[in-house]
């Protein structure tokens, strides 16, 4: 497979006034001292997605130190097919924008029609003791990459509490929360679906294809997956919206829905020692992390249109020799393009003679 990332150019963007990088491989590394702009680079792509990137930071603090705020602009050139696409995103009236060879889309998430992003830092080392309102967010991110419905599944459903939540205490209208319920109580069918698929399909990527990382049994429990599970889907959507009628007056007192597939919580548990993975040790937490993503690649390349792109923070380090070489193994056979960085180029040892490398020094990238 050829480079499907042509070229970066960030203007005012974090440490960089103006960068322009050029790849032709698929292994990039980005290798220098803490401190010189690698994860700069690495969260200049992760913006080609419609989330707020690998750092989750405010667009307004995206801005290089002294210029104007919401000045930085970022421009991606994709070639599929022999057909090159030119990527741009920067700050319009306070929010993010992107366009396609000059064209507005009509959301971030039509970014991911052509790439789609997925990542390892070093802040997720944490994901599996976060709270339950951060592993939702993790494994919804990834669901969505299975179904493309999902997010806005998700949106929709968080406006149509918070509707419904206003009508209970002020308006009080029956037939109007009748409606709503309805509503809610469908988008929690498509949520709960979709999460359901695509954990069974996580469980058959990990039988069929060997990894050497430790594969997690990944579940999701909640009010909600047990009337799926018990219902037919319309019985489903019957059953949920007489739980909304039922809790009102809970709800109200404690302004939250609780019948939701946002109060869900997600399982994650080592295969053999069936101990939940907050549970177990660091590197067993990052072995589970590395394969949930090797497996999610797996499935987006089968399951959806825009190509997978690998962006690995920071990684390396954290691996011995053995379990570096078998990540490499792993994503040479993914076939995709995969961007890593490092603090020592000797971390890399297996792919020097076919990466890309660049030595980052002071925000200034030299390619060797």
């Amino acid at each position: 497979m050829n480079a499907i990332v042509k070229r970066l150019i960030c203007r005012n963007f974090r440490s960089y006034r103006t960068l322009s990088l050029n790849f032709s491989s698929d292994f990039v590394v980005l290798y220098g001292e803490n401190g010189a702009g690698k994860t700069n680079v690495l969260e200049a792509l992760s913006l080609f997605s419609a989330n707020r990137g690998l750092r989750k930071a405010p667009i307004a603090d995206l801005n290089t130190v002294g210029t104007p705020p919401f000045s930085w602009n970022l421009e991606l050139t994709v070639e599929q097919d022999q057909y090159q696409t030119l990527l741009s995103t920067n700050a319009l009236n306070g929010r993010r924008t992107a366009k396609a060879d000059g064209s507005p889309l009509v959301s971030l998430a039509k970014l991911e029609e052509i790439i789609w992003l997925l990542w390892v830092v070093p802040s997720m080392d944490n994901i599996f003791i976060s709270s339950q309102s951060d592993l939702r967010s993790f494994f919804d991110h990834l669901v969505s990459g299975y179904d493309s419905l999902h997010k806005m599944h998700l949106k929709e459903l968080n406006y149509l509490q918070k509707e419904r939540l206003h009508v209970i205490f002020f308006r009080k209208d029956e037939s109007w929360l009748q409606i709503l319920e309805g509503k809610i109580a469908e988008k929690n069918i498509l949520i709960t679906k979709s999460r359901l698929e695509f954990i069974e399909l996580l469980h058959e990527t990990f039988e069929k294809y060997h990894s050497r990382f430790l594969r997690p049994i990944v579940e999701i429990s909640g009010i909600i997956e047990s009337i799926y599970n018990t219902y037919s889907e319309e019985e489903a959507i019957l059953e949920i919206a007489a739980n909304l009628k039922s809790s009102r007056y809970e709800d109200s007192e404690k302004q939250t829905t609780t019948v939701s597939a946002q109060k869900s919580n997600w399982i994650v548990k080592h295969r053999q020692k069936l101990l939940d993975a907050g549970n177990c040790s660091t590197g067993e937490q990052k072995a589970f992390l590395i394969s949930l993503i090797l497996a999610v690649v797996r499935i987006y390349k089968l399951r959806r249109k825009g190509t997978p792109i690998l962006l690995l923070d920071d990684l390396m380090m954290h691996l011995d020799r053995n379990r570096r070489r078998c990540l490499i193994e792993e994503v040479k056979e993914l076939n995709i393009q995969s961007f890593f960085t490092g603090t020592d180029l000797s971390l890399f040892s297996d792919i020097t003679d076919i990466a890309q490398i660049y030595h980052v020094q002071n925000s200034i990238c030299v390619l060797e």
